[in-house]
């Protein structure tokens, strides 16, 4: 899957809700389909959410080749401050991802500063980062692993060989600001086409057994009703095989 407009083929079907209340909806975007729609696709997560909801907006935006949460909101007042909230760094998120190779450390933080790379977005047609210490702007991203895959014919030790599954805990809300961290960090997201090599033989080796897509999956997001002041806590499993029990990690570290 390459994520050019111009082969554009989003998956089809109605929007997955995961929760709806006091002007606020919980959607989940598939893999492939733009949150937003674009300049020469109409076909979108919103397109599709105003078919249910003609006041549902976005409140934040996934990559089209991310799946997973999007907040929407059904009125002014209520997109206004799920938006501040947004820009304030409230509410928690938690992506899922596979990764090329064997991190080492059970945790890691990877506060890389980014800035656009001109030349790579106009020829990729997207907005493409990259790390500037000289220009960037401030970004940071928490990652913990929760199950490394070793090769078989490998010892088990840190390496670009085998796959590493985490969660990703992004501070700040640069463009592709997981995709651009992770590639730093040496270990990119399997299937990332702008980030990694997934055509490579390392990366074939890496990633067999999963689907041929972007294994990035915005799982988690918890934020508060800006009406009742309660918290709320939406949760998504991806459809990547050979997860544990994500569910009860991702809950008992809140």
């Amino acid at each position: 899957m390459t994520e050019s407009p111009l082969i554009y083929r989003p998956p089809e079907g109605s929007p997955d809700i995961l929760f709806r209340k006091d002007g606020i909806i919980v959607a989940v975007k598939p893999a492939g389909l733009l949150t937003v729609p674009g300049q020469r696709e109409r076909d979108s997560l919103t397109t599709r959410m105003k078919k249910i909801s003609p006041e549902a907006n976005p409140v934040h935006r996934l990559d089209l080749a991310t799946s997973g949460i999007v907040l929407f909101a059904e009125n002014r007042e209520t997109a206004a401050a799920l938006t501040q909230a947004f820009r304030e760094r409230h509410p928690l998120k938690i992506y899922v991802a596979w990764v090329s190779g064997i991190i080492r450390n059970d945790f890691m933080a990877m506060d890389y500063p980014l800035a656009k790379d001109m030349e790579r977005s106009a020829i990729l047609s997207a907005p493409v980062q990259k790390t500037d210490y000289v220009s960037g702007k401030p970004a940071l991203t928490f990652c913990r692993v929760i199950k490394r895959e070793y090769p078989e014919d490998a010892a088990e030790v840190p390496g670009p060989r085998g796959r590493t599954l985490v969660f990703l805990y992004p501070e700040t809300g640069r463009t592709h600001q997981l995709r651009a961290h992770l590639r730093e960090a040496g270990h990119p997201i399997i299937g990332d086409r702008i980030y990694g090599k997934p055509d490579s033989a390392r990366e074939q080796e890496n990633s067999r057994g999963l689907p041929d897509r972007l294994l990035l999956h915005a799982a988690l997001l918890r934020f508060r009703d800006p009406g009742a002041g309660t918290a709320i806590t939406c949760l998504s499993i991806p459809d990547f095989p050979g997860i544990p029990d994500l569910q009860r990690i991702m809950l008992s570290g809140l």
